[in-house]
């Protein structure tokens, strides 16, 4: 059987993505310069600013991937999540000082600062690929859910959710992307506690029956399993092997250490948020708390894995459940629940919640994309803007013919492996010799605009090397590129003078 959505339940996803349009109405009225449009005046409440790092963080890679992780593998990635917070401390301490002196509008202005012009640029242009992949990967896994349970073509699941949010990103900027990411987080976490209770349901609330048979291993004749068999349970959370073709201890915590000082430090998307909040000590104390909220979220994320991998095992051949064996691709067991297994109201909570997790990275991706395209392109290397009303028209723009080309990205999109491992591929090879150019420019007065690029270069063909000539397995992609970039980097720099003490003072 497969659940239908009743006209009550479609009414509730129609009411949801209403008021996110309405939100970037409301907020279109008050916008009289690029700063407020971009930044929200620097005077964000730091508590929004913390739940928008969180919200706009949590994609439907996140919704998807998480249950298609523990599906095919364990719960050792969760134990990654505890370094989020070290890796924000981290960027605190290093990062924030740097970019509150600069009053800067994006984190890359630093590098201008720092090295040159070029590095700037460079730096720039690699965000811009890593983010705008990214969405794409993140639209891609949410049209997969909205096709299979609503039963609309995947292009129009795509027109849909990317067409929506684009355009109350393009209407109210940065104030309506912060507000609207509080309203999504909460309806995200709702969504995630909506499918725990459709499961604990099924098992009458017996929560130690559904963690045994989650640590168990999978039969195999699992349709889902793609001939793979053997599989260990579920519930392991660490492996101290030292191989580097398996997930491993070792490789969940560098990776996920790597990628939170790279979210949190490199990525336009996260910095702008908290970039928002006005003095470094808002900036600190939005970044930490954003990544003490990751702590929950993932809880609930790597729970709801747990929570679908026993049910699909348990009633794989219980008579009357005969569609659990129909499912053959573990990136869609979210929506194969959703769409056979909850009651109509709880698969529309659940929509709402991919919604609200997509609008929302969607929407925050788009603006920060936006800014930098106009603040280190068009406004650094175009013509002067000759009034801040034309300034936001132009940015507008810029916004809009952005998300028609993360839409037209998340077509190319696909692939048979977990979310995870394909936004992976997509990105690694972009974000960790990006983070590399800023841990040389923080944490080193010798390296110079040579030595950077360079460094960067190399660190982008080794990731690119690793992903896609070995079988390395996909958390070393990022850890590679970054270290790479910062090795390769701090020595070519020998090769040219150092730069000048006063380049490096501040």
């Amino acid at each position: 059987m497969q659940a239908q959505f009743s006209p009550f339940d479609y009414a509730i996803l129609v009411a949801y993505v209403l008021a996110s349009v309405g939100v970037g109405l409301w907020f279109a009225r008050s916008q009289r310069s690029v700063e407020g449009y971009y930044l929200a005046e620097r005077a964000a409440p730091w508590w929004a600013v913390a739940i928008s790092i969180n919200s706009s963080d949590t994609t439907a890679i996140s919704y998807l991937g998480c249950a298609a992780l523990v599906f095919t593998g364990d719960l050792q990635l969760a134990l990654g999540t505890l370094a989020f917070p070290f890796a924000a401390l981290f960027v605190s301490l290093v990062f924030v000082p740097f970019l509150a002196r600069h009053n800067v509008f994006t984190v890359y202005e630093y590098l201008e600062h720092r090295f040159n012009p070029v590095v700037r640029t460079f730096a720039s242009g690699l965000f811009l690929l890593t983010r705008g992949t990214h969405l794409s990967v993140a639209l891609f896994a949410a049209t997969i859910v909205l096709s299979q349970v609503m039963g609309w073509p995947m292009i129009a699941s795509l027109l849909v959710m990317g067409g929506l949010t684009t355009l109350y990103t393009v209407l109210g900027g940065m104030k309506a992307v912060l507000w609207t990411d509080v309203i999504q987080f909460f309806i995200l976490l709702i969504g995630l506690l909506a499918v725990l209770v459709g499961v604990a349901q099924a098992f009458r609330w017996d929560f130690a029956q559904i963690w045994s048979i989650a640590s168990r291993p999978t039969p195999a004749g699992a349709p889902w399993l793609d001939g793979v068999a053997g599989l260990h349970g579920h519930t392991q959370w660490v492996n101290f092997s030292g191989s580097l073709y398996v997930m491993t201890f070792w490789a969940v915590m560098l990776n996920t250490f790597a990628q939170g000082v790279g979210s949190y430090g490199s990525d336009q998307v996260l910095v702008q948020r908290y970039l928002a909040a006005g003095s470094a000590r808002k900036m600190a104390e939005s970044l930490i708390f954003g990544s003490l909220l990751t702590v929950p979220v993932n809880a609930l994320l790597f729970a709801a894995g747990v929570f679908l991998i026993a049910y699909y095992t348990h009633f794989l051949y219980v008579p009357g459940y005969e569609w659990v064996a129909q499912l053959t691709d573990a990136n869609r067991v979210m929506s194969h629940f959703i769409s056979h297994g909850l009651p109509g109201y709880l698969g529309a909570i659940v929509i709402a919640g991919l919604f609200a997790g997509t609008m929302s990275s969607l929407s925050a991706g788009l603006n920060s994309l936006s800014t930098a395209t106009y603040v280190d392109f068009i406004v650094r290397f175009g013509a002067p803007v000759q009034n801040e009303r034309r300034g936001v028209l132009r940015a507008k723009l810029v916004t809009c013919a952005l998300g028609v080309v993360v839409m037209l990205g998340a077509v190319a999109m696909g692939g048979h492996e977990t979310i995870f491992a394909i936004a992976a591929k997509v990105v690694s090879p972009f974000a960790g010799p990006l983070l590399g150019m800023f841990l040389l420019g923080m944490l080193s007065r010798r390296v110079n605009s040579f030595g950077v690029i360079a460094g960067a270069v190399l660190g982008t063909i080794a990731a690119v090397a690793v992903t896609y000539g070995t079988t390395v397995h996909w958390l070393w992609y990022y850890v590679v590129g970054t270290g790479v970039s910062c090795v390769a980097g701090y020595a070519l720099s020998y090769l040219r003078p150092a730069p000048a003490t006063a380049q490096v003072a501040d």
